[in-house]
């Protein structure tokens, strides 16, 4: 049983990663704003006709990429960046997230194991106080999908979510693998709902902090 001192030190973990979600929330945000200008869009546009004026498949180099930039302003970021951008944005929230759910080691009187006796009573609890009737369902159902992508695709990849077709081989080629395919973080989760309810997930993360504080 931990002292209520280590669960403070396991739940202010909890707090700087529900604070980093936040922060990659808003940054999220500010990439969709930037996106909707069109600028992302134009500039690919403008970059993909000059690559078919040199007659090149490749990326821009040295200096036809200067005398375009020159041209054009910068090309970072395009919409390929901002596709990537927004990914790795999605995939660090959950793995973030998934810091409440994974294992992690303790320090006598300072803080908790982060072992599941731990944290499912106190989950169930916060999740209660912040969610009631259709909300919490789908907040549950986020939490499990959320641990379920960290675990096989986002922190690891697992054969579980990817889809690999093997090729024959062929004159000049390896033939070991014909492809490799897997889902997006991007549509894998309900993004407006995440916004909407991690703050009132960390809301309730925080009273229960000031609770055990006074109680300390």
């Amino acid at each position: 049983m931990s002292s209520k001192k280590e669960t403070l030190g396991r739940l202010y973990l909890w707090q700087v990663a529900l604070g980093r979600i936040n922060d990659l929330l808003e940054l999220r945000l500010r990439v969709d704003r930037f996106c909707s200008t069109g600028r992302p869009q134009s500039i690919t546009e403008l970059y993909d006709k000059e690559r078919e004026r040199l007659k090149t498949g490749l990326r821009l180099e040295g200096e036809a990429l200067d005398n375009f930039e020159n041209e054009h302003g910068s090309l970072f970021p395009d919409i390929h960046d901002v596709h990537l951008i927004d990914e790795l944005i999605t995939e660090e929230i959950i793995i973030k997230f998934c810091t409440i759910f994974n294992g992690g080691y303790g320090k006598a009187g300072v803080i908790s194991k982060n072992h599941k006796s731990f944290w499912e009573p106190i989950l169930d609890e916060l999740i209660a106080d912040a969610f009631s009737g259709e909300i919490k369902e789908h907040f549950d159902e986020f939490v499990e999908k959320a641990k379920a992508y960290r675990d096989q695709q986002g922190a690891h990849f697992d054969q579980v979510s990817f889809n690999m077709t093997h090729s024959d081989k062929l004159p000049n080629e390896d033939g070991l693998v014909y492809s490799v395919g897997w889902n997006s973080a991007l549509i894998s989760f309900n993004w407006d709902f995440v916004a909407e309810n991690i703050p009132k997930f960390n809301k309730s993360l925080n009273d229960y902090v000031k609770k055990l504080q006074q109680e300390s």
